[in-house]
């Protein structure tokens, strides 16, 4: 059978509605691809917001990867710091510590010489003062009365 018999044996009628839900379909298909059109738009925006965020995300860090080494560096450097006016602070302790030590072996021997003056014998110098034999007789040859 040859088309042109095929069409011509068709009704009129169905050649409309043939025609009619071929024009539907293409109608559809039309606003199918609009759709995707509108949603591939859609889509180009939002990555170019992704995008547009993700650089900003980048420079944040940047940054604060630049802030964080300038207060690591300050932090080392306040560390050294400490560490130096720690090692003051202990070497002044101890020149304290001898000070006093000194302050009172002055006032002791003070205390010593004044008890010498008064006339106090060896053994009360001794046991006063805390002072051996020899240091409590070279104190009365020295101060004692003459």
């Amino acid at each position: 059978m040859d088309v042109s018999n095929f069409f011509s044996s068709l009704s009129p009628a169905l050649i409309y509605i043939s025609i009619a839900v071929l024009l539907v379909l293409f109608l559809m298909l039309l606003v199918y691809v609009s759709s995707l059109n509108r949603s591939l738009q859609q889509s180009k925006s939002e990555l170019k917001q992704v995008k547009q965020f993700t650089a900003m995300q980048q420079k944040q860090l940047k940054d604060l990867s630049h802030e964080l080494q300038a207060m690591t560096s300050a932090a080392y450097g306040v560390g050294k710091r400490i560490n130096q006016l720690s090692a003051q602070l202990r070497e002044l302790d101890d020149r304290q510590e001898e000070f006093d030590l000194k302050e009172q072996g002055a006032q002791s021997m003070q205390q010593a010489i004044a008890l010498v003056h008064k006339g106090a014998s060896i053994e009360e110098l001794m046991e006063t003062c805390e002072m051996s034999r020899g240091e409590a007789e070279l104190l009365i040859m020295v101060h004692g009365q003459r």
